[in-house]
């Protein structure tokens, strides 16, 4: 990490960190709970009903709604623990690089396309990774 790289992740997070943790690990856990509502609708999508009749339709919604509260909650347990974690993490560089002695600046830093290189990276990747997954849904699915 470049100076500049610094400098932006010290002005972004000085901002990022003010809600705080509690309100943080609060937002990763609806994230994950709408994440488990996803998830539910997908895998209750397979579902079917045997012959029409209204006992098949009610055997279906109960397993849909098995799916659902079972599902919301350890998504909702994810997106918390997951929150909670980048939260500490990102808070701990902050203090460690405040504790070395860096300021944080008072407008936002700009990154030369040099500095860049890794986002561009991670950001190649992200769209192979969907695009691999895309593929395999739309043949296999």
């Amino acid at each position: 990490m470049n100076e500049r790289q610094r400098d932006l992740f010290l002005w972004q997070w000085s901002r990022r960190r003010m809600p705080g943790a509690a309100v943080i690990a609060l937002r990763g856990a609806l994230i994950g709970a709408a994440g488990g509502i996803v998830f539910a609708l997908v895998l209750s999508s397979g579902f079917r009903a045997d012959n029409g009749s209204v006992a098949s339709v009610l055997a279906l919604f109960q397993q849909g709604a098995a799916v659902l509260v079972l599902s919301v909650p350890a998504f909702a347990w994810i997106g918390y623990l997951g929150a909670s974690r980048v939260f500490a993490a990102n808070e701990a560089m902050y203090q460690a690089m405040l504790g070395a002695g860096a300021r944080v600046p008072a407008e936002k830093p700009q990154l030369r396309a040099g500095d860049r290189g890794p986002a561009i990276a991670v950001a190649i990747t992200m769209v192979l990774i969907v695009a691999f997954i895309v593929v395999l849904w739309v043949k296999y699915g």
